[in-house]
């Protein structure tokens, strides 16, 4: 655990490890980025979904920036071996197998954590 309550991110080797199984076989999909000035009353996410990307500036408090007060960044995975069949999002227990992980400025340090 993190001081943030999320899951701490497990490595092996340089390889990321699923949060759920802890394989290695992740495959990174859409990206969010969140452009904040500290405690600056709007944010700037920029979404990139498949090949398309928008910018749009949010009040701070409506948006899912993993940070509380300035920047952050989620990047969504996907893992082969929870995955029921790849290019499907559903395993076979019915659930959606798309995990996020977060990289949050505080205070100075960088944090990565799955959320």
């Amino acid at each position: 655990m993190s001081v943030f309550g999320k899951t701490s991110v497990n490595i092996l080797g340089d390889a990321l490890l699923c949060p759920k199984c802890g394989e290695n076989y992740l495959h990174h999909r859409n990206t969010t980025i969140f452009q904040r000035s500290e405690d600056d009353k709007l944010t700037t996410v920029i979404a990139q979904s498949g090949h398309e990307v928008q910018a749009t500036p949010f009040p701070s408090a409506d948006t899912c920036n993993p940070s509380s007060r300035r920047n952050g960044i989620l990047i969504e995975f996907l893992c082969e071996f929870c995955h029921y069949d790849y290019g499907d999002d559903v395993s076979p227990d019915g659930e959606i197998d798309l995990f996020q992980l977060a990289i949050i400025q505080h205070k100075g340090n960088t944090f990565v954590e799955w959320l």
